[in-house]
């Protein structure tokens, strides 16, 4: 009951959303056009009743007069007494010459008297306004003499109601036409009012659709002439983006501090890194002459190696840190054309005796040439095998497979392993980040950082770096970067160097 009444309350307040999708200013236009037509509706029905009113009123007192005029001619001219008519030609010519019709009665008699191919107003009424057939008659009595309240005869005088009928039709149809064409200014008038205030809103939105697509709040409206409301907003607008400027500038300042910071840090340590390490394996050497293997010795021994394997680590990280400091900073060495097939020969060389029983198999039948830094796509091709090898049981298949595709290069580094889980696929290559799958041979022993080198190095070479299922059912890592010549007919690909190169 309660999901029905909340389905309710959803209906009735998206009903109440009118007009759901039409712009500001066509609203304000309708509103202006609909209270317009609502205030002369109003005002044309009062005026139309008034006027309809009065020409009743005016038509029926003008056929009263013409009534009266024509009792009193026939009294005074004594064209009917109380036994018979009189001159029944002057008669005749005064009934017919009046525009409409008229006819006498003798109330002594009963006997009326209508000129020839006139109207037949009807059976005699009594004195005063009535309608026959279509037709508007006024009747009066005729006396004998004036101020005489005997009656002798009855006149009626009658004209058709079309004439009136047509005149108020007019009038009718003259008012729905100037409300309707006042209605249809005001809606135009509306939409021109509207859409003019409306258009410092349309700069703003125009300006923030721009900021959301390239992220740049360095624009500058143009300043408004007026000084309402919504200039107002425009001057505020102007001061939002000019601070986000500042603000952003005074990050990419900070960042860029910060990265350098870190090449240089990363650099400055790797020089007395490598004096502890060279010390340590010296010492590590004469501690290992014959000769000098007594307990203590052992134990010297022992603490040289940690001392000797954390310097290689701590080596091995930083040199990790100043190759994705120097990335992020564009410092990027130099650019040369580069086979990827061959690079990945002598990595599949260089990791073989470290393979620890996988087998490592090359799948690069062309060559696969890009324009990039030879030894940090070397790195890349390492780091991709050497990830394998750690994060795999024995007996594991590797592929290295390069190939162009169009105008982009692609290494592939595929195993038939456990594959990497869909949900570590979001976080795989960030720094730091270490995930333990269910093929790990070394767990907790890398820094985190090699699949971040990967991406760095594609990002900065203008490519990019993924994971995936292989067709074999293990992990699958893509690395695609712009080609630099394609195999099949030789001719160089010139793609654009990526701005933190230059």
């Amino acid at each position: 009951m309660a999901r029905a009444d909340g389905s309710i309350l959803n209906r009735m307040r998206r009903s109440r959303r009118w007009p759901p999708h039409w712009p500001i200013q066509w609203k304000i236009a309708a509103v202006s056009a609909g209270i317009t037509f609502v205030i002369l509706v109003a005002f044309g029905l009062a005026v139309g009743q008034i006027t309809t009113n009065q020409l009743r009123d005016n038509y029926a007192a003008d056929t009263e007069a013409k009534v009266n005029e024509l009792a009193a001619e026939i009294r005074d001219r004594n064209l009917i007494t109380p036994a018979y008519f009189g001159d029944e030609a002057m008669l005749n010519n005064l009934l017919a010459s009046v525009n409409g019709s008229a006819d006498i009665t003798s109330i002594a008699n009963q006997i009326r008297y209508r000129p020839p191919n006139s109207h037949d107003l009807g059976p005699p009424t009594s004195p005063g306004i009535s309608t026959s057939d279509g037709w508007q008659v006024a009747t009066a009595l005729v006396t004998q003499s004036p101020g005489e309240s005997y009656a002798i005869g009855l006149v009626r005088y009658g004209r058709p109601m079309d004439r009136l009928d047509a005149s108020i039709g007019r009038i009718w149809i003259s008012i729905l036409a100037g409300t309707l064409g006042a209605t249809l200014l005001a809606a135009l008038g509306g939409v021109i009012l509207s859409r003019r205030a409306m258009r410092p809103v349309s700069s703003l939105t125009s300006a923030a659709g721009q900021i959301a697509r390239t992220r740049d709040p360095d624009v500058t409206l143009a300043e408004p002439e007026g000084d309402d409301e919504v200039a107002e907003l425009t001057r505020t607008f102007n001061e939002m983006l000019h601070e986000l400027s500042i603000a952003r500038s005074e990050r990419e300042q900070s960042l860029e501090r910060q990265r350098e910071f870190v090449a240089d840090a990363s650099h400055e340590l790797r020089t007395p890194l490598t004096s502890v390490l060279a010390n340590l394996e010296l010492l590590d050497t004469s501690l290992r002459r014959p000769g000098s293997g007594n307990g203590e010795r052992d134990f010297e021994i022992e603490s040289v190696e940690s001392a000797l394997r954390s310097s290689e680590r701590m080596t091995r990280l930083v040199s990790d840190l100043q190759l994705i400091a120097k990335a992020d900073t564009g410092r990027a060495g130099d650019r040369v054309p580069c086979d990827l097939s061959e690079i990945a020969a002598n990595v599949a060389d260089e990791l073989r005796p470290l393979s620890d029983h996988h087998d490592v198999v090359i799948d690069c039948p062309e060559p696969v040439v890009v324009r990039g830094n030879q030894d940090e796509l070397h790195r890349v091709i390492l780091n991709l095998v050497d990830n394998s090898i750690r994060h795999t049981p024995e007996g594991t298949t590797i592929t290295l497979g390069g190939r162009v595709d169009g105008d982009m290069a692609e290494i592939r580094v595929e195993d038939d392993g456990p594959g990497v889980p869909e949900e570590m696929w979001p976080t795989i290559f960030d720094r730091f980040v270490r995930h333990d799958g269910p093929g790990d041979r070394a767990k907790g022993k890398g820094t985190g950082l090699g699949l971040s080198i990967v991406r760095v190095i594609a990002r900065s070479h203008g490519g990019t770096a993924t994971v995936g299922n292989s067709p074999q059912g293990g992990a699958s890592f893509v690395v695609r970067i712009p080609a630099a010549i394609n195999p099949r007919d030789g001719v160089e690909t010139v793609t654009e160097e990526p701005q933190g190169n230059r």
